[in-house]
């Protein structure tokens, strides 16, 4: 029986070796999401998972919904969400079943999921997002202050 010549299995190593390293110095273009979104909270608001979804990234002028859960831990005391603002978007809007709305209320002891038919979107947005740009959001409540936190465009990175 023939063996292998030594050239033969030097390139099959050398090619196996380039094609593992091909895929090393790709960048994942969502590294720099965070898994989860960030959270943020003021008094008995707790604001978790805060992220636009674009995972492809938004275009200036286009609209993008703002992701993201709030949670009222007071067990007597309602509030409500009355503001959004942020530098990227010529307006933020409150939205209730697809209307506009003056604010989004949060009962005592509840959590609100602004994912579905309640939430709020950025409107015409000023420069361009790329996934895992971050930009800063300000929430404006009638009973807890004011919290600014820092938001990230695109889908949310894998949990790790």
């Amino acid at each position: 029986m023939r063996m292998p010549a030594r050239k033969t299995i030097r390139s099959v190593q050398v090619l196996l070796t380039l094609g593992l390293l091909a895929g090393c110095g790709s960048q994942d273009p969502f590294q720099n999401l965070p898994a989860g979104g960030t959270d943020a909270g003021t008094g008995q608001i707790v604001i978790d998972d805060i992220w636009a979804n674009g995972p492809q990234g938004l275009a200036a002028g286009s609209d993008a919904p703002l992701q993201l859960t709030m949670t009222n831990e007071s067990a007597t005391t309602d509030d409500a969400l009355v503001g959004v603002s942020t530098t990227v978007s010529d307006q933020v809007t409150l939205e209730q079943d697809g209307h506009a709305v003056s604010s989004i209320a949060i009962p005592a002891g509840s959590q609100v999921d602004l994912e579905r038919r309640t939430g709020i979107e950025l409107q015409g947005l000023r420069r361009a997002l790329t996934p895992g740009q971050w930009f800063s959001v300000t929430f404006t409540f009638q009973r807890a202050a004011p919290v600014t936190v820092l938001a990230a465009a695109g889908p949310l990175a894998a949990s790790r």
